[in-house]
């Protein structure tokens, strides 16, 4: 078991912050991750398929596990590419005169991350309105990185959380996919149900069916 310990109320409050600010969109992820398998079921059974061959049954999935199950890394960071959770990253501020494509940004300008138009830029991600793992494998079927892929913002501001959330996203959606099969009685509509500052998934239905 893991105490956690804290020196001050700030840092218990900023602790407290980045724990629940973390499980909230990874939750989301989640969420929007199984809708994805729900309407591409051939993916999810390349899921299940490596992670019998890795993981097997007889044991939980475990971060060691990660370097070795690339597909599942690349569905995963393709499930935060396609669903764009947060079009628009944190404010950030030039700290001196920037000269950028022909502006001219003064010191403390506020200038806001357009993630989106990076998680869809068709130079790195060839179909960028399509849900397609491949974006994130090679032709050895290795996990490749692209540098377009914010999802957590970009520079030295980045989301805290990235890290654990990236633990919690593998171990979460390998269990479960080790675990269960997914269903749907009704129609997958991929549509969010609301886009703005961030976007919120559409209403479905989804039975865990064992394995």
């Amino acid at each position: 078991m893991t105490i956690l310990q804290f020196s001050s109320i700030f840092d218990l409050i900023c602790g407290w912050t980045l724990f629940f600010a973390d499980t909230e969109t990874s939750s989301t992820i989640l969420c929007y991750g199984f809708l994805l398998m729900l309407k591409y079921p051939h993916v999810a059974e390349k899921v299940q398929k490596e992670i019998d061959q890795v993981i097997g049954s007889h044991r939980l999935p475990t971060l060691e596990d990660r370097t070795k199950m690339p597909y599942t890394e690349a569905v995963i960071q393709e499930t935060q590419r396609f669903s764009d959770l947060v079009p628009i990253g944190l404010p950030h501020r030039v700290i001196k005169d920037t000269l950028f494509r022909g502006y001219l940004l003064p010191k403390n300008t506020e200038v806001y991350p357009i993630l989106s138009a990076a998680l869809h830029d068709p130079r790195y991600f060839e179909q960028p309105d399509a849900f397609n793992p491949d974006h994130f494998l090679d032709a050895n079927g290795a996990l490749k990185k692209n540098e377009a892929f914010m999802p957590f913002s970009t520079g030295k501001r980045i989301c805290l959380g990235e890290g654990i959330a990236r633990n919690e996203l593998f171990l979460f959606f390998t269990t479960i996919l080790q675990n269960f099969s997914v269903s749907s009685p009704g129609d997958i509509d991929l549509r969010p149900k609301e886009s703005g500052v961030s976007k919120i998934l559409p209403k479905y239905q989804i039975h865990f069916l064992p394995r």
